[in-house]
């Protein structure tokens, strides 16, 4: 017998938890199949997935994507199943208006050629929030973006080398990249040092940049660099002219900030200022 709780549910994307009722005897359908986009990622116990020909044993940290028409079919181990999934699904129709048919046909290509991602640290850390339902019906908007970030990271590949964090280990990192990142974000005209970020969250240097880069899936100054262009159009979007919005949002150099602006945005700050004026 399976369960399904859902967490969020919006036109556009849906969070849920999957489980099985304690006691309760499971019997395995012979085929199912998905109906809707998704991403779902295995929290505890474990089940084998089969696609075709092709079988995967899937446990904690595992992701599997699913798109309209796939057909799969789940073997469980256990005449009483414990393993508990988080599902995000997304609405095909929304995908189509906002513009992202490159993530609508990559999640499709991968669903049906390369449906099974193994354990990462940085698809952990994008699925940590919203582990917690009490998160998500607390937190909508910021559920959301998380969905969204993770449709996106899907879609430039995570798949890492790199040694797996334990449990303990990624909450600790986790508190410390968020609360540089908040420092970034609220004080992000400052001239931030490395080093000095690094000491204010209890990390050394090169681990704390290595740590970062792999969760926050940018350098520290990259993701600085987006929060500056970020708050540039902000202001230019309320009146500010191009040489305030440079300088009050922490770019030194005019020149480098008009052709990273125009990098990021598509147009140059003084294009952006007067369409952002009709919005």
């Amino acid at each position: 017998m399976n369960r399904l709780v859902s967490l969020l549910d919006t036109a556009d994307i849906g969070i849920s938890r999957f489980d099985h009722p304690r006691g309760q005897p499971h019997q395995d359908p012979a085929e199912e199949v998905s109906r809707e986009f998704s991403i779902n990622r295995v929290e505890s116990g474990s089940f084998d997935i089969q696609v075709g020909s092709q079988r995967w044993t899937l446990g904690p940290g595992h992701v599997f994507l699913c798109g309209p028409g796939l057909a799969y079919r789940c073997h469980h181990h256990e005449l009483l199943p414990v393993d508990v999934c988080l599902a995000i699904t997304y609405s095909a129709r929304s995908l189509r208006e906002e513009g992202a048919e490159d993530d609508l046909t990559d999640l499709r290509r991968l669903a049906f050629t390369n449906p099974v991602l193994l354990p990462s640290n940085r698809l952990a850390y994008l699925f940590r929030p919203i582990a917690s339902s009490t998160y998500v019906t607390e937190n909508p908007m910021a559920a959301e973006s998380v969905a969204t970030a993770l449709l996106a990271e899907i879609r430039v590949g995570v798949e890492s080398n790199r040694r797996l964090y334990t449990e303990h280990q990624l909450d600790w990192y986790a508190e410390r990249i968020d609360a540089a990142r908040r420092l970034l974000e609220q004080d992000y005209a400052a001239q931030h040092c490395l080093a000095t970020l690094a000491r204010r969250v209890g990390m050394s240097t090169f681990h704390f940049a290595r740590v970062f880069s792999e969760l926050a899936g940018a350098p520290p100054h990259r993701y600085l660099q987006r929060v500056r262009l970020d708050e540039a159009a902000r202001r230019l979007h309320q009146g500010a002219s191009v040489t305030e919005a440079c300088f009050n949002s922490g770019f030194r150099n005019l020149s480098h900030f008009i052709r990273t602006f125009q990098r990021r945005f598509g147009t140059s700050p003084g294009k952006y200022r007067p369409l952002a004026g009709r919005v």
